[in-house]
């Protein structure tokens, strides 16, 4: 039997100004968009993505898509859609209008941030953390993020530079897995690595020149791996309060990897199901 969609009475709109439709306004516009969402809600592109932040557990506002898409959402999002989200329905050139651009996938929902957490509150039930430091390519923080859940990383700690993880273009590039993880904006930097090693975590600085080579390394109970921005790397300062600054081994003739690569490889080699005895867990 086919599942049983709990979206109800659609809401055909047919303005842009709509105050109903506010959430989604020029979402190309960066500047604008932090000003409007705020550390309030963030914009989900796409049924993938709009089921994550359902089975992540953060409360969708609204949802606008297009007339055409509508069967197919109420098919594949509806039966997991809470009965009290609003489900907006336009034509293409209101959906334009109102989000700035000619936006082809045509499903869009807003939802509710998680309130703020600090670095010391995501120690508590971590294991593996990953850290960025001023990445602001937004892609990059989302394919990282993809990763980290994929790779058994646990929370998120951000530095203050670093691009928002909740903006549209990361959330997307995640499909939607970086709802997952716990994120902690740290406040004074890099000083909040002394919290994570305080909560027996040691820091891997992440670097080309790094004094140890990741494949001959064991890693610890609980690890935080920080990385860097394209070019740029991490900052002195970091890789010196980090507890080891630690090498991907490549081709000399190569310069480095994207950051987004380089995060995933160090995840993969230090998961814990890859350093389990055969016999059973350590």
């Amino acid at each position: 039997m086919p599942a049983v969609s709990s979206v109800s009475a659609p809401l055909h709109l047919d303005d842009p100004a709509d105050p109903r439709l506010a959430d989604y306004h020029l979402l190309d516009a960066r500047a604008a968009r932090r000003t409007r969402a705020g550390d309030d809600f963030f914009i989900a592109e796409g049924t993938t993505v709009i089921r994550q932040a359902i089975a992540s557990g953060h409360r969708l506002r609204s949802v606008l898509l297009l007339h055409d898409r509508l069967p197919r959402f109420e098919r594949e999002v509806g039966p997991l859609l809470a009965e009290d989200v609003p489900v907006y329905v336009v034509e293409r050139d209101v959906l334009e209008r109102t989000v700035g651009f000619d936006l082809h996938r045509g499903v869009l929902a807003s939802g509710d941030r998680r309130p703020a957490t600090t670095v010391e509150e995501v120690t508590h039930a971590a294991r593996r953390i990953a850290v960025l430091e001023g990445l602001n390519d937004a892609e990059n923080v989302g394919v990282i993020g993809r990763a980290a859940r994929a790779l058994e990383i646990d929370a998120m700690v951000l530095d203050p530079t670093c691009t928002d993880p909740y903006a549209r273009r990361p959330v997307r590039v995640s499909m939607g897995e970086i709802l997952h993880l716990p994120v902690a904006r740290a406040g004074r930097w890099p000083d909040e690595l002394d919290v994570l090693h305080a909560h027996g975590f040691e820091t891997w600085a992440l670097t080309p020149t790094g004094d140890a080579d990741l494949w001959s390394l064991r890693p610890p109970p609980r690890l935080a791996i920080v990385v860097g921005a394209e070019g740029p790397g991490l900052a002195r300062t970091t890789i010196e309060r980090a507890t080891r600054s630690v090498r991907i081994p490549i081709r000399p003739d190569v310069d480095s990897l994207n950051v987004g690569h380089a995060a995933a490889i160090a995840f993969a080699a230090t998961a814990p199901s890859r350093h389990r005895p055969a016999d059973g867990p350590r």
